[in-house]
């Protein structure tokens, strides 16, 4: 950190740069409030903006008439999302959204650093520093009779530690300081992962903005902005922070350690002492959910930089046919404009330029048959009229009538396939529960039957259990096996 690079971060870092805006205490006091109080990762843009029109009225009734903010939400948002590049609006498969960029979370964080905290844990935090430092050393050698010494020493104070409990009946445990730090050390951990995640994500825009960069040169050959762009990517991956992703993720991933890691945090949140420290902790309850869903932006990113490379080769090939079929044409006015005569020292002798095997079927129109047209039906009997007469219970059928929304099941299902890599209908069904009865059962069905990646198996049967609309009791049924299954890399690349 010198000079320069600080007067370059003071003129162009746009967090640096909101620093000085008017409206400042307008967005750190909105983004907080819409984001970081239930720590929402996106927002839909519909929800943003009302919630923001909301705040505005919030806030402009505190204030005196010559401070009021006179824009409208609309104008923020296109403010913040473009000149000072507070949100991203990304466009998803079930409408826009609005998220935190990098620059908004630092700021956010500056924030929140600068407010008095409610308790400063130090003991917990020595004790992870401690921690660390042993798992280091223990972790790094490479000499086995050291190794094996650790790990006798680690048996003897457990067998010395059990020896105890048994003795005395009794279990040293934490104290509520303790426990109150530890868990106030785990939510600001986990709020920092989830603020990284979008600097690991910024890594590959920034990728992708200069492939874009570069295509847009028309000095620039393929092969430099190819080679770039995967020297690049070589070089993220293998960077620290790179390696450290990969190896999140699949920690993460794995379904024997995501089913430990959820284990986890439900039993924090069933162990009556620890009920009281936790209370409505909303990051705990979601960390999961929430890191999922950072760790497939930073891989949307990462299939976007793949996307753009796909589109340099496609856009490069067809400006390389368009210069074929040009040259080609070329070459057929100039021959066309030989003289006959002179065309046969040229052409030499006339051969087939290609041939077919067998006999050429021939289908003659004469030999169709004619227009045959349908039987006629003769209705007998007119039909009956339908009663006129509307009761409660027909009145109560058509007000419940519902929809069954695709996009919701889909969600689903790619959620659950996110930490294992194929689940069944049975499984669907208990992680999240029919509530609209065998419609929404029929709905994963079509799904299944008609996405290629799914199976259906009619020799096998299962029992689901569903909760039927309108009734507090539950009813099974029987259905096919169904199993779904995350997408083939083939299946992914033909449908981008």
């Amino acid at each position: 950190m010198d000079y320069h690079t600080i007067a370059v971060l003071y003129k162009n870092d746009p967090a640096i740069a909101a620093l000085r805006k008017e409206w400042l205490p307008l967005a750190v006091g909105f983004l907080h409030y819409a984001f970081k109080r239930k720590h929402e990762v996106a927002l839909p843009q519909e929800t943003f903006c009302e919630q923001l029109d909301l705040y505005l009225e919030h806030v402009n009734a505190g204030l005196p008439a010559e401070a009021q903010y006179r824009h409208g939400y609309d104008f923020y948002l296109d403010r913040w999302s473009r000149e000072d590049d507070l949100v991203r609006v990304r466009n998803l498969e079930d409408g826009y959204v609005v998220q935190l960029s990098p620059y908004a979370e630092r700021i956010l964080d500056w924030f929140e650093t600068m407010q008095s905290r409610s308790m400063i844990g130090t003991e917990s935090r020595l004790r992870t520093i401690l921690t660390l430092l042993d798992d280091v050393i223990t972790q790094s050698t490479e000499d086995v009779g050291a190794r094996l010494r650790q790990l006798h020493d680690r048996r003897e104070q457990i067998e010395a530690e059990i020896a105890r409990i048994e003795a005395t009946q009794q279990v040293e445990g934490l104290t509520d300081v303790q426990i109150r730090e530890r868990l106030d050390q785990i939510s600001t951990m986990a709020t920092q992962l989830l603020r990284d995640f979008s600097l690991v994500e910024e890594r590959f825009r920034e990728m992708a903005r200069t492939i874009q960069q570069a295509q847009l040169n028309p000095r620039t050959r393929r092969g430099e902005i190819l080679g770039t762009a995967l020297e690049a990517d070589e070089q993220l991956e293998a960077s620290d922070e790179g390696q450290s992703f990969r190896a999140f993720y699949q920690l993460l991933t794995h379904p024997e350690q995501r089913d430990r890691f959820d284990a986890l945090i439900n039993t924090v949140f069933e162990m009556p002492r620890l009920a009281t420290f936790v209370g409505d902790n909303i990051i705990l309850q979601r960390l999961t959910s929430h890191l999922l869903d950072a760790g497939e932006r930073v891989n949307r990113s990462n299939r976007r930089l793949a996307e753009h490379l796909r589109r340099v080769v496609d856009t490069r090939n067809i400006t390389e046919s368009r210069r074929v079929q040009m040259l080609s044409g070329e070459i057929k006015h100039l021959v066309s404009q030989i003289q006959p005569n002179s065309r046969k020292p040229l052409l030499g002798s006339r051969r087939p330029f290609f041939s077919i095997e067998g006999e050429p079927d021939i289908d003659l129109p004469l030999a169709r048959p004619l227009f045959d047209p349908p039987p006629k039906l003769t209705a007998i009997e007119r039909p009956r009229p339908a009663s006129t007469q509307l009761d409660v219970d027909t009145l109560a059928t058509l007000y419940d009538t519902f929809f069954i929304d695709e996009r919701v099941l889909q969600t689903n299902i790619k959620r659950l396939l996110m930490s294992r890599p194929e689940v069944t209908l049975v499984e669907l069904v208990e992680s999240y529960p029919v509530t609209q009865g065998i419609a929404e059962v029929i709905g994963y069905v079509l799904i299944a039957a008609r996405e290629p990646q799914h199976a259906i198996d009619r020799t096998a049967h299962q029992t689901i259990v569903i909760q039927t609309p309108g009734s507090a009791g539950q009813k099974s049924i029987a259905a096919p096996k169904v199993v779904f299954r995350q997408p083939r890399r083939g299946v992914e690349a033909n449908s981008a």
